[in-house]
């Protein structure tokens, strides 16, 4: 950007961004905020143009996962702000970082109900870290550096900062400013040496992974230490994708949809180590299962914001510096560290054990319930007359084909509701990133989470799985998966219900299905019309080559299953 001109308060927050790393922005642009607009013209920074601010913020979301650099929202004043609230609140109860900018109506019409006026702080103070309004141009910088390290300290999460009109436009004798140094701190030795010493003593020591703050090398050393520590390792709920799911003391997933044999194990276990999270309603059935154990919480939210039940050592660190440590401390495997800081490990090959001199044989109890997770992740074959001979797509078997043509590092995304289930059970996947899901549960994140997957990691796969009703959500975002180019593979679920609020009507209110069936539109007819390829799939023999199809094509792809009303779910063993 040129410099040589006195900068507006709007291009210097531009340059900030760029200062901090940010290499996109999600927005629909506004006449509230124009001048950070024209200085994104002249920026290194992607903006990409969405059509809903719904979706710009989900994206915005899905970058903040994968990066750990906030994800960067743009939106203007009012009807904007009130779009986006939905990805403010998926930030904070996911603990993602998101900096979200506010276009403003002009300071001197506040208080006037004027055009598009609305609280800023009323509207967005009980979810998000921080609320900050720039008010003087020459602390543009100032206030930008504020909100990027707010969101990534302690407990990730959202920051909104709100933007005047009229101030953007002013000149300021700012300057760009470095990004504040946020790196966790080391865990103290002796935390290392004292959670060592619980694990020796437990006999079911299981590792509990989740949260932010993972990248590849983070994932491979977590699991090489607990395959050398005989750990058992279970995922949170669409936070699983910490450690290679064919890792073989991986036990499965917590959460809604959750295996038998996940839930056996944490019920078990004598001690419970938090990674990255802390013990939720979600994990444990509603605080029913699991929650006197022995337990320890490792993360950077000195507060264990959430955490219930027993508390018995908290470390405070993220979880990329507690992997680092691992590796560093005394008495624990020791490798040598470069000049930058970085750990040199050696490679990990498929016996991820050969090198611990230290290392303890997985135990029987682990190979047990990896044994009964291999078979619950197999589909079960349909009999004679069931919904795989009665004019559907039967999911279980798709997903066979699914499962046997999606590349193995491909991103796995999705909203919310039943249909998400068979992509948890039935792909494994391989390393963070590999999976985003909203874990408040909010529909229409698949497809928006997609897109930004696709453009934060051009050389994989991104695979979509969507039922019909959480797909309208945000269907609108094929435009921006098209406009830009984003490869990705969508499977929609197309039942004609919302099937999740339909089972619960089921079991609550029987016979009294009630406002829950749908009459949705030739989805492979809207794929085609944004500019995609859409394949309508009736039958389950066509499956395989439908999807193959999808899988080929460069850009967006969409197949649209027609599937059993009456199917909450894939088939139990």
């Amino acid at each position: 950007m040129d410099t040589s001109a006195s900068l507006t308060a709007g291009h210097l927050i531009v340059e900030e961004l760029e200062a901090h790393g940010v290499s996109r922005t999600y927005l629909v642009p506004g006449e509230s905020y124009l001048d950070v607009i024209d200085g994104l013209r002249d920026s290194s920074i992607t903006p990409i143009v969405c059509r809903q601010e719904g979706g710009a913020a989900y994206m915005a979301v899905a970058e903040g996962r994968m990066t750990g650099v906030p994800g960067i929202a743009l939106v203007t004043r009012g009807p904007g702000a009130a779009n986006v609230k939905v990805g403010v609140h998926t930030a904070f109860q996911d603990a993602t970082p998101l900096v979200v900018f506010v276009g403003l109506i002009p300071t001197d019409h506040r208080g006037r109900e004027s055009f598009q006026e609305f609280d800023l702080d009323g509207w967005f103070s009980s979810t998000a870290k921080k609320v900050l309004t720039l008010d003087d141009p020459d602390k543009a910088a100032e206030v930008v550096v504020d909100a990027m390290h707010t969101a990534v300290t302690g407990r990730p999460g959202p920051v909104i900062v709100g933007l005047p009109e009229e101030v953007l436009v002013r000149p300021t004798s700012g300057t760009v400013l470095p990004p504040r140094v946020h790196g966790s701190a080391s865990p103290y030795a002796g935390d290392v040496t004292e959670l060592r010493a619980r694990i020796t003593a437990a006999d079911r020591p299981v590792l509990i992974i989740g949260g932010e703050d993972w990248s590849p090398s983070t994932s491979r050393r977590i699991a090489q230490w607990s395959r050398d520590r005989g750990l058992g390792v279970l995922g949170t709920f669409r936070a699983y994708d910490g450690i290679d799911h064919d890792s073989p003391n991986f036990l499965g997933i917590l959460g809604y949809g959750a295996s038998p044999v996940a839930k056996r194990v944490l019920a078990e276990a004598d001690l419970h180590i938090f990674l990255g999270c802390v013990r939720t309603d979600v994990a444990t059935d509603g605080f029913s299962n699991g929650v006197d154990q022995r337990t320890v919480v490792i993360g950077p939210d000195a507060d264990a914001h959430g955490h219930f039940g027993r508390l018995d050592q908290h470390i405070v660190t993220s979880v990329s510096r507690f992997a680092q440590s691992l590796f560093t401390e005394e008495g624990t495997r020791t490798y040598s560290v470069s000049s930058d800081g970085s750990i040199d490990e050696p490679p990990l090959g498929d016996d991820l054990s050969e090198a611990a001199g230290d290392a303890v044989p997985l135990p029987d109890w682990v190979a047990e319930a990896r044994a009964e997770l291999e078979a619950w992740r197999k589909p079960q074959v349909a009999d004679s007359g069931s919904a795989a001979s009665a004019g559907f797509v039967d999911m279980d078997e798709a997903f066979v084909h699914v499962h046997d043509l999606l590349p193995d590092d491909a991103i796995i995304t999705y909203g919310a509701g039943n249909f998400s289930g068979w992509a948890t059970r039935f792909l494994p996947t391989h390393g963070f990133p590999s999976a985003l899901g909203p874990r408040n549960g909010s529909m229409g994140f698949g497809l928006p989470a997609a897109v930004a997957a696709a453009l934060v990691h051009p050389e994989r796969s991104v695979f979509c799985i969507a039922g019909d009703g959480d797909f309208l959500m945000n269907g609108q975002e094929m435009a921006t998966a098209v406009q830009y180019g984003a490869n990705i593979t969508v499977v929609l679920n197309d039942n004609s219900v919302y099937g999740t609020i339909r089972g619960h009507q089921d079991r609550e209110y029987p016979g009294r299905a009630t406002a829950t069936a749908l009459k949705n539109p030739d989805f492979a007819a809207m794929a085609t019309a944004f500019g995609g390829l859409g394949i309508r799939v009736e039958r389950t023999e066509d499956f395989r080559d439908a999807f193959q199809r999808a899988l080929e094509h460069k850009g967006l792809s969409l197949v649209h299953c027609i599937t059993d009303p009456s199917v909450r779910g894939a088939r139990l063993p």
